[in-house]
């Protein structure tokens, strides 16, 4: 049986349970043997008990995804401090995605993705070897504004995603470094000539890139901008987008009356924040913090000045 027949039952195990609290084995094989029908070429992906159980067993061990059963419902669920799409879950549904559009040529007249080519995803698998075992690394930083290029040498602690692209967490070292001791945002299209040293570094127990990022939109931290609470109100239309994609985990609906959407946000006024706000320009309206709004308003202002 080939591997894309395994992953494609796991993923449909996994949101089965997911989206069926305490589902029954019998009808998980049910629904896993349908949803197997709207894939091609999968005559050879068999489907039993036996089958259905092992899989269950190799998706705990294998892929560290806790999935229980409870006696009293009979049935079988994921944990709610566990209920969130794991790293491995996004990564298997970009491969069950890329080898379902590489299955057949006929999908291209029905199957449009965009035609720009991911750059840096090759160096995640060796960041991530990085690390997990403290190795420094180094490689070449080709800046937006095409300026000299220089060699980095830095200590990897996280590996973030942000607008579809990849970036790397770390703390550079080496003399004449700007904010020694900082963690740094590295966009992973920009790295060349990736190289994982054999040179251990010790991680600092006070650097946490998690909390560091906790307040921020987008990739770029700042430790000296304070978290402040922002106020937004959203045409209707505005409001049902930002509802289904809200702008950060603190986001709280104030208002949503059909008129306005309005909602609260605690966060740092980063770059990566306004140039998302400016986006959404056609059906916003900044109401707090004063500054922001002006900001906005002078960036408005020379665009206009700019097209005139």
């Amino acid at each position: 049986m080939s591997k894309q027949g395994y992953i494609q039952r796991y993923l449909l195990i996994i949101r089965l349970i997911r989206n069926n609290r305490y589902i029954s084995l019998p009808e998980l094989i049910r629904k896993v043997e349908d949803g197997l029908a709207y894939y091609e070429d999968t005559e050879d992906v068999g489907i039993s008990r036996r089958t259905v159980l092992r899989d269950l067993k190799e998706i705990r061990s294998g892929l560290g995804i806790s999935i229980e059963y409870s006696r009293a419902e009979n049935g079988y669920y994921i944990p709610d401090d566990e209920d969130q799409i794991s790293d491995i879950e996004r990564i298997l549904e970009q491969y069950d995605l890329m080898t379902s559009l590489q299955a057949r040529e006929e999908l291209s007249t029905i199957v449009f993705p965009e035609r720009r080519k991911p750059r840096g995803t090759e160096f995640l698998t060796p960041l991530i070897h990085a690390i997990k075992r403290s190795l420094i690394v180094e490689f070449t930083y080709v800046k937006f504004n095409n300026s000299i290029s220089h060699t980095r040498s830095v200590m990897p602690y996280a590996l973030k995603e942000g607008r579809g692209r990849w970036y790397l967490l770390a703390i550079e070292i080496g003399e004449n470094v700007r904010h020694a001791g900082e963690i740094k945002s590295w966009g992973l299209d920009r790295i060349r000539d990736l190289t994982v040293t054999v040179n251990r570094f010790t991680r600092n127990p006070a650097v946490d890139p998690e909390k560091e990022f906790k307040d921020v939109v987008g990739v770029y931290s700042n430790n000296d901008l304070p978290v402040e609470e922002v106020i937004l109100s959203f045409s209707p239309k505005g409001g049902r987008y930002n509802e289904a994609f809200p702008l950060h985990e603190s986001q709280e609906t104030l208002v949503d009356d059909g008129n306005e959407f309005r909602i609260r946000l605690n966060v740092k006024i980063t770059y990566d924040f306004k140039q998302e706000l400016l986006s959404q320009s056609d059906d916003l309206v900044v109401i707090a913090p004063e500054h922001l709004r002006k900001e906005l308003c002078k960036v408005y202002k020379k665009a206009l000045e700019r097209m005139e």
